[in-house]
């Protein structure tokens, strides 16, 4: 299975954008990844959503 990497960044963005409610314990995991790549939070956020939106398969 393919992963998503995230590089470390120079500094971080801290753009906002639209809200996106999580459990806190996810919100945590992604504020770690934040801390170690130096990206926002939000960066984090829709670099994973998109990873994953792209590799999701619909049955019905």
């Amino acid at each position: 299975m393919e992963k998503l990497v995230l590089k470390k960044q120079k500094y971080r963005n801290n753009d906002n954008m639209c809200r996106v409610r999580v459990s806190g314990s996810v919100y945590q995991q992604m504020e770690d990844l934040a801390e170690k790549t130096n990206m926002s939070v939000t960066d984090v956020a829709t670099r994973l959503f998109d990873f994953a939106i792209k590799h999701t398969e619909v049955e019905e």
